[in-house]
């Protein structure tokens, strides 16, 4: 069995962690698009 460093641990905790809210923010993002990243609700007005 594999051993990490308490060292290795965290750095793979913050991947883990930057990896999750990343993929939170883009299924965020595409269910409720807002109307700066919309171009087309600009030009709607």
């Amino acid at each position: 069995m594999v051993r990490l460093t308490r060292q290795e641990q965290l750095v793979l905790a913050m991947v883990v962690f930057l990896l999750l809210t990343g993929w939170a923010v883009k299924i965020y993002r595409t269910a409720k698009p807002s109307a700066a990243s919309n171009p087309s609700a600009e030009s709607a007005r």
